[in-house]
């Protein structure tokens, strides 16, 4: 996590009654990194004092910027969110954010299984080889046991920070929209029962490698799930 800088070099407001104003001053420095995600925003008292203005426009642009997501509360501070941006799936760049997101789970989740065969608990493997198991030709259904599946591996990997990458990565691609109706898309039906068919036996295949701690058999099993799901994706599904 970023750790909070103690000046910022903000421009007295010239209207400063304006909180549109200053919430626009604080937006510019999130969008230029001038305030990194993760990172503490200055005391009211302290923008009051580079800004110009009465703390009351001070906490209405803060305020603004909280319900825009741009800015979150964390205990008694405020804080740059920390944010994957969200995943859009329109027009001509639908194919080219399926291989984003494959990108994003090829550099993360092999190594990740491959520590969880060194690491994982007897708990955990119980644990993962019995999602592997589970045989289900609903895509909803699916859905939860996958996401359930590579999270588990993700927490037996024993790396708290990798598993929370992981977990916000997944959590703000796999949730969007544009990517279900990806998936729900009527002309993609048999495509993704071919999907899901062929993950389910990954899903075991990786498995067998953690249950059995071989790590490079995991990696492999990973790598060969991941670009299989990639390319029906990119080749098959309109």
């Amino acid at each position: 996590m970023a750790q909070p800088t103690t000046l910022h070099a903000f421009e007295p407001v010239e209207r400063r009654t304006v909180s549109a104003e200053i919430r626009e001053r604080l937006l510019d420095a999130v969008r230029s990194g001038q305030m990194l995600p993760g990172e503490a925003v200055p005391s009211e008292r302290s923008l009051c004092e580079q800004f110009g203005v009465a703390r009351t426009s001070v906490r209405e642009a803060i305020q603004g910027l909280i319900s825009a997501g741009v800015l979150e509360r964390r205990g008694n501070r405020t804080q740059v969110a920390e944010r994957v941006p969200a995943l859009r799936l329109d027009g001509d760049d639908r194919k080219a954010m399926v291989r984003q997101l494959f990108e994003v789970r090829r550099i993360l989740e092999p190594q990740m299984a491959g520590l969880a065969a060194e690491r994982a608990t007897d708990t955990e493997r119980q644990r993962i080889d019995e999602l592997a198991r589970r045989v289900t030709k609903h895509l909803d259904e699916f859905r939860v046991v996958d996401r359930e599946f590579h999270a588990s591996i993700a927490h037996a990997c024993g790396n708290d920070v990798l598993n929370e990458l992981h977990a916000k990565a997944l959590a703000a691609l796999f949730g969007s929209g544009e990517f279900s109706s990806l998936l729900y898309a009527e002309p993609n039906r048999s495509e993704v029962a071919e999907i899901i068919r062929s993950a389910t036996e990954a899903h075991r295949a990786i498995a067998q490698g953690i249950v059995t701690a071989d790590p490079a058999a995991t990696i492999a099993a990973v790598q060969c799930h991941l670009n299989d799901v990639e390319k029906r994706m990119i080749e098959r599904l309109v």
